[in-house]
């Protein structure tokens, strides 16, 4: 608010009702971490001596890890590509916290495994619609020596995402299915070449670069002309 006396006159100063301007600071909360210990007890019954235990209540977890933290560990592994190392590194930073290398790689193992249904049936889906794009690039991952493959499947209203080693024939047809018979576009990938030719559609974004490739071809001459043509064409059509 403003100082009530005028700087100039000392008269009185009303403020407005509403500011004129605004000041937007953003940070982060500290780190906090939520730790919940269960204690069970046992006891011995006085007349047989039998001895009875508690057990935990049905919301606990049965590991170390809540599901915030198994789908943050998750995260950090399969968007953002952390090795299980540089994840225990940034969650010691962060919280303090001291997991194991085999406790975290563990978490991976089981959210992927609670995920797996949803992905499968994610790609059934998909496997039956009438147009379907598919892609694959390079995925690689913790300075592995084998390059890996991120398979890509979409239709109009999803998107199924595979990690693969390999990039032939036979990856091409776990993704898409060997019967399949939606039309498929992808790119000149020999990969696809197995696909009948009339449900096979190229991406027209690589159609048309190669046609601005024979219209910029140094040689000029008759190569060249055929090129600008074309790519006048692919224009006026598309």
């Amino acid at each position: 608010m403003p100082d009530s006396c005028c700087a100039d006159c000392g008269g009185k100063v009303v403020a407005n009702s509403s500011p004129s301007y605004r000041h937007q600071v953003f940070e982060l909360p500290k780190p906090t971490l939520d730790i919940t210990e269960y204690q069970l007890f046992h006891g011995r019954c006085q007349q047989c001596n039998t001895v009875s235990k508690g057990a935990l209540p049905e919301e606990a977890p049965d590991g170390q890890m809540g599901p915030r933290l198994l789908s943050y560990v998750a995260v950090l592994s399969g968007l953002y590509h952390l090795s299980v190392r540089k994840i225990q590194r940034l969650l010691q930073d962060q919280y303090g916290t001291h997991f194991s290398i085999g406790l975290i790689s563990e978490a991976q193992g089981r959210v992927s495994s609670m995920l797996t249904p949803t992905h499968q049936a994610l790609h059934q889906h998909i496997k039956k619609a009438s147009l379907v794009h598919v892609d694959e690039t390079t995925h690689n991952r913790n300075g592995e020596e084998h390059t890996r493959w991120v398979w890509l499947l979409s239709s109009e209203d999803a998107v199924f995402q595979q990690v693969k080693y390999f990039r032939n024939k036979d990856a091409a047809k776990s993704i898409l299915g060997e019967h399949t018979q939606a039309i498929v576009v992808s790119d000149q990938c020999p990969s696809y070449n197995w696909i009948e030719p009339e449900r096979h559609q190229f991406c027209l974004a690589h159609v048309q670069r190669n046609l601005q490739q024979m219209a910029d071809y140094s040689g000029k001459g008759l190569t060249a002309s055929i090129g600008n043509r074309l790519v006048l064409l692919f224009k006026s059509v598309f």
